[in-house]
């Protein structure tokens, strides 16, 4: 009986690892995928073993992190690896699925949905990964998005007191964070693998945008590509981890947690400075926080926004490569502005760039591909 679960294991691997049909054309662009699940077990591994020595009391929390850093053996390059590999899964995620905007791949509505749902979930976990640290810029970060549930209404005020198990961001407050980011690390490791389970369910697509009929063996040709991506990423991954360990850190969390005093401007962390600028953008409050969400929602609705498109190669697709770059640029411009004062011209610059983030996923992208098929078929009649 346990030899049958056993083979049925080794089954299993092989149709998903060795036996799997890839399209030979993959570029790069395939990799990210991969490396966002090598990065991901570096995070789990590093995080378990920080979990360890961490303390989820107010008064302790930010001097067990130093405690990591100055007296646990290899607890510094532990926890810079923890802080710098997070960085690097929102950038290779941002690149996989601008690909999948790019290459229109998120027609596969089980797989882009259940890709948003990984994207939603690691947003959770890196949040409350960086209250953990409980620094300056880690506790204002907790006390304004715990406060965005004061404007469900009329529960938001008694939401915000079980958020926090009190009247203000305290000890219960960072037990909870902790608990939720040991938990969400487990949910995204589940999701990972059904995300997995449904690509090679439905197949990969390819730069052509079309069927291949020309595919190989995912082991061993892609796996060896893979791989060799991976130690490339380690020469980045290593110089920030041993000469610019804090080069995605604000300076600010290396202060001790006080209530008593407010930083000057209060940021995220940069993977979360487009959608802040979309909430500062809209002045009302409710207006910004409904905003913010739309902006995240707006994603997830891609395959139903855009259902009329025949053409999926993006290299006959002249005028989608400009609006696509244009996105591209708006979206980096709102992670700059997210950095900047809520002040003029800012504010001014941060409301053109969300009309525009808006414009183009609702207005452009169903546009184009209607006016890109209209073309087609004309020509074919």
């Amino acid at each position: 009986m346990r030899r049958s679960h056993f083979q049925k294991l080794i089954g299993v691997m092989k149709a998903h690892i060795t036996n799997y049909l890839t399209p030979i054309s993959l570029s790069l662009l395939w990799a990210f995928g991969s490396l966002l699940g090598f990065c991901m077990i570096m995070q789990v591994t590093s995080g378990i073993f920080l979990s360890f020595y961490y303390n989820s009391n107010t008064e302790l929390a930010f001097f067990s992190v130093e405690n990591i850093m100055r007296n646990i053996k290899f607890g510094w390059f532990i926890r810079y690896t923890h802080v710098n590999v997070a960085s690097f899964i929102f950038l290779f995620l941002y690149i996989h699925m601008g690909k999948a905007l790019y290459f229109r791949s998120y027609t596969r509505t089980r797989l882009w949905l259940s890709g948003c749902a990984l994207f939603v979930l690691l947003m959770l976990t890196a949040f409350s990964g960086y209250v953990l640290v409980w620094g300056q810029m880690s506790l204002w970060a907790a006390t304004v998005i715990t406060n965005f549930f004061s404007s469900v209404p009329f529960i938001g005020h008694e939401l915000v007191e079980w958020i926090w198990g009190g009247f203000t961001v305290s000890k219960p407050t960072l037990t909870r964070f902790f608990s939720i980011h040991f938990l969400a690390g487990l949910v995204v490791a589940f999701t990972s693998l059904v995300h997995l389970v449904i690509l090679h369910e439905e197949g990969s697509s390819n730069p052509m945008g079309v069927q291949s009929h020309d595919n190989i063996n995912f082991s061993p040709f892609f796996l060896q590509k893979d791989l060799f991506w991976f130690f490339i990423f380690l020469v980045p991954l290593s110089y920030f981890i041993f000469f610019r360990p804090n080069a995605f850190m604000h300076p600010a969390n290396y202060e001790r947690a006080n209530p008593f005093v407010t930083p000057k401007n209060i940021v995220p962390e940069w993977y979360f400075l487009p959608f802040y600028t979309v909430l500062k953008s809209i002045p009302n409050k409710e207006g910004g926080i409904i905003a913010m969400g739309l902006s995240i929602v707006s994603i997830v609705c891609l395959p139903f926004i855009d259902r009329h498109t025949l053409i999926k190669s993006p290299n006959v697709r002249i005028l989608w490569k400009f609006f696509f770059w244009s996105f591209v640029f708006n979206f980096i411009f709102l992670g700059w502005l997210g950095e900047q004062p809520a002040e003029m011209p800012y504010t001014l610059y941060g409301q053109f760039s969300t009309g525009y983030y808006f414009f183009f996923i609702w207005i452009l992208i169903p546009f184009i591909g209607r006016l890109e098929s209209h073309i087609l078929l004309q020509k074919e009649n």
